[in-house]
């Protein structure tokens, strides 16, 4: 199962996420909490640090895999359930890499995310939505038009996609189960 949240910033999705990959795990599988985001400032360390207190204290037993590129490198087993936070700074540490073309970014980043949800027993993605805002600047327009391309193609491969706002999650495609 693939699910696809995103929200504006400090929306509530990666605690929203947290907990729908915590219902999706299967008996015996491992909760991986793919790590994307690199530390670049003091508010950077800040959210990073909010992040690992959670999970920490949530009474869950998550393995954190920090890898900001080729996420579908991650060793999974097939009981595995995954968190990948977030697909917004995969794409920003795809344009700033110098080993490959940022041209081909969202190729990469879907290709590994589904490789990922072949091989794992769930797939939890959190991004950013980034369509209400204005570009800054010409690079700024094409990130976010990248990154609208991959939601769009994620959101297509996945079972599940919401929208969160405020903390609540708002369903766009797919059923929320009874119970949750």
């Amino acid at each position: 199962m693939i699910m696809f949240l995103s929200g504006g910033v400090r929306s509530g999705k990666s605690s929203t996420a947290e907990k729908w990959a915590v219902q999706s795990q299967k008996q015996g599988g491992r909760l991986l909490y793919v790590a994307c985001g690199q530390r670049t400032d003091e508010e950077m360390d800040e959210r990073i640090w909010h992040h690992q207190k959670r999970r920490t204290t949530s009474g869950h037993r998550w393995v954190t895999v920090e890898k900001s590129l080729d996420i579908g490198e991650i060793k999974v087993e097939k009981a595995d359930t995954l968190l990948i936070d977030c697909v917004t700074t995969l794409l920003a540490g795809e344009y700033f890499r110098e080993d490959k073309r940022a041209d081909h970014a969202g190729e990469r980043i879907v290709q590994d995310i589904l490789t990922l949800a072949g091989k794992a027993h769930s797939v939890v993605i959190v991004s950013n939505e980034l369509s209400f805002e204005a570009p800054a600047s010409e690079l700024t327009a094409h990130y976010m038009k990248s990154l609208g391309d991959i939601h769009q193609q994620l959101v297509q491969a996945s079972d599940r996609a919401m929208l969160v706002e405020h903390g609540i999650p708002v369903v766009k495609k797919g059923v929320m189960e009874c119970g949750e």
